[in-house]
């Protein structure tokens, strides 16, 4: 509605008051010109007259002021040209006329001040229209001066009514007035016409431009003309096009930016220039359990209470350089994130600040692992080779002769090469199996009677400390599994429920089974473990008891071991003790 407000209607009326103000000029001016020209007919055709007129009157009888024979000339002449004719001497008074009797000329006043007659008394032909109080009517008035030896002797005024001219003027009004009424009404239907052909195009080019701002660029304008409105029309079009090209582009474009942003494992966060958190990713959340929702245009310091970070952002946005550092963080989380930050720019200006979180503490953790474990083996085999040394310094310093302990001495150095040995076996299988390498041996096979024969072999070991054992697996219970690595498991379990098990104790192995998964529990009577140190039990080298565990041969790498083999299998290991009461070892693996 707006549009045709503005421009349909404006078009229309516009076009119509062009065309009326042409018409009536025109009419105005040619009115005038026409009016003009019938006025300057008439004077000519009264002049003509007058200087007929003039032929027959001497100019002697004007001096003679011979008004009875004037009279009777200029009557007869009136009746044949049906004008009325005005003798006037050369001092403007009037000596005869047509439409008075004698007695009336002698009581008219002078008309040496008419401008007609005074233009005449002039010698020159002079005219004038106003009106007649004797006729009550508009005359024309035409003076032509009669002229004698001694110049202007008289003057012959001929005065014809101007209605004639009007009625002619009028016919000729009348006749412009309705031609311009129809000139109107012709132009009502063109304009409406062309204002239509106009309009209706450019609805269409409205309303799908309307679709365009919407973001709909689909939409097209369907208007087959060569001429501009057709060419804006196919304009229209090809930008539509590029744009949807465009936008589909930076469509594909942000979701791949946006699913970058969202998957990497590293955490994003997007500060404004005033510290207020833009956007976050899903590692951001994890790590801090936030939501991205929630965080949004809100300060960082409510968000992520940290000081650190808030620091560096704070640098970054005021020194605008990029800034590198490692925080251990203990609040809201406990890590160690390796933050780089660096300033976002906008037109040479700062416009925010993208932190990237690498999470750390895994690579710290492993790190610490790594010299615990150089640290462990240097000290697991410095124990032994520092005993074997010294006993063999000895035995050759004489005590090689010393019948009553040179035997002994040897039987130590046999202990700790034997011990150094099935470190070096056990270190070697832990790092096979942490190779990933291994290809399992899978078959099926009777897990009850495998036990049997595992138990077997620690008969001695049971018998020396008083310890039972008790096979609680059904008779038929069977696994899909490398055998050999299974053994070697339960061999560990044991061999530790065993050694910290207390005199005369107790153990049991059991299985449950449960949506096709069986879970083996190993469960002793022992000592138990501290629950501080229930999470690191199956790192290696760690013991709860150093001394009590080397005391009984451990090398500190059995569990270890378990956890390596058991997740080959794609199972889980696990520990529930408390302290005093003995523990229980299981693992759980697919049927």
């Amino acid at each position: 509605m707006r549009f045709r407000k503005s421009f349909k209607y404006r078009l229309f009326f516009s076009y119509i008051a062009v065309i009326l103000i042409s018409f009536g000029l025109t009419a105005f001016f040619l009115d005038k010109q026409l009016e003009n020209h019938s006025l300057q007919g008439l004077k000519s055709s009264i002049v003509t007259q007058a200087r007929l007129i003039e032929s027959q009157i001497p100019p002697e009888s004007l001096k003679k002021e011979n008004t009875a024979n004037l009279g009777v000339l200029v009557k007869n002449l009136s009746l044949k040209n049906k004008s009325r004719i005005t003798i006037i001497d050369d001092q403007g008074k009037v000596l005869t006329d047509s439409e008075l009797s004698p007695g009336e000329v002698l009581d008219i006043d002078n008309h040496a001040t008419r401008p007609e007659v005074r233009a005449a008394l002039k010698g020159l032909t002079g005219d004038s229209i106003r009106y007649s109080a004797t006729l009550k009517t508009d005359m024309l008035y035409v003076a032509l001066p009669i002229m004698g030896k001694d110049g202007v002797v008289g003057i012959i005024r001929i005065a014809l009514p101007v209605a004639n001219v009007q009625k002619i003027m009028f016919a000729i009004r009348k006749t412009i007035i309705l031609n311009i009424f129809f000139a109107l009404g012709l132009a009502f239907i063109l304009a409406y016409v062309l204002m239509t052909s106009i309009s209706r195009p450019l609805n269409k080019i409205i309303n799908v431009s309307r679709r365009f701002a919407g973001g709909d660029f689909s939409q097209r304008i369907y208007y087959d003309s060569h001429d501009e409105i057709g060419e804006l029309s196919s304009t229209l079009n090809k930008m539509a096009q590029d744009i949807e090209g465009k936008v589909k582009e930076i469509e594909i474009q942000n979701q791949q930016l946006k699913t970058i942003f969202q998957n990497m494992v590293e955490g994003i966060i997007v500060a404004d220039k005033s510290g207020c958190i833009v956007s976050v990713n899903q590692a951001i959340e994890g790590i801090f359990n936030i939501e991205s929702r929630k965080t949004k245009g809100r300060p960082f310091l409510e968000v992520i209470r940290n000081t650190d970070m808030a620091e560096i952002i704070r640098i970054v946005l005021d020194e605008r350089k990029f800034v590198s550092s490692e925080l251990s963080l203990a609040y809201p989380v406990q890590r160690v994130f390796q933050v780089n930050a660096s300033p976002v720019f906008e037109k040479d200006q700062i416009s925010g600040c993208l932190l990237v979180i690498h999470d750390v503490s895994e690579i710290r953790r492993l790190e610490n692992i790594r010299r615990d474990f150089v640290a462990n083996v240097s000290h697991e085999l410095k124990t032994p080779l520092t005993s074997i040394r010294g006993f063999v310094e000895t035995l050759l310093g004489g005590a090689l002769d010393d019948k009553e302990n040179n035997l002994n001495f040897l039987k130590i150095i046999q202990n700790h090469a034997e011990r150094l040995d099935t470190l070096v076996d056990d270190l070697l299988s832990l790092s096979h199996l942490e190779s990933k390498e291994i290809a399992l041996a899978l078959e099926d096979f009777n897990l009850h009677h495998e036990l049997d024969e595992i138990i077997s072999g620690f008969r001695s070991q049971l018998k020396k400390k008083g310890v039972t054992i008790k096979n609680e697996f059904p008779p038929d219970i069977s696994l899909r599994a490398d055998k050999g690595r299974i053994k070697q498991v339960f061999t560990n379990l044991i061999d530790n429920a065993v050694k910290f098990n207390k005199e005369k104790g107790l153990i049991r192995i059991y299985a449950q089974e449960f949506n096709g998964r069986i879970k083996i529990i190993v469960e002793d009577s022992g000592s138990g473990i501290p629950t501080k140190d229930i999470p690191r039990i199956f790192e290696r080298f760690y013991r709860v008891d150093k001394a009590r565990s080397r005391e009984l041969g451990g090398t500190g790498l059995g569990l270890s071991i378990v956890k390596h083999i058991v997740e080959l299998h794609a199972g889980s290991v696990g520990v529930e003790s408390t302290e005093g009461l003995g523990s229980k070892f299981f693992f759980i693996l697919p049927k």
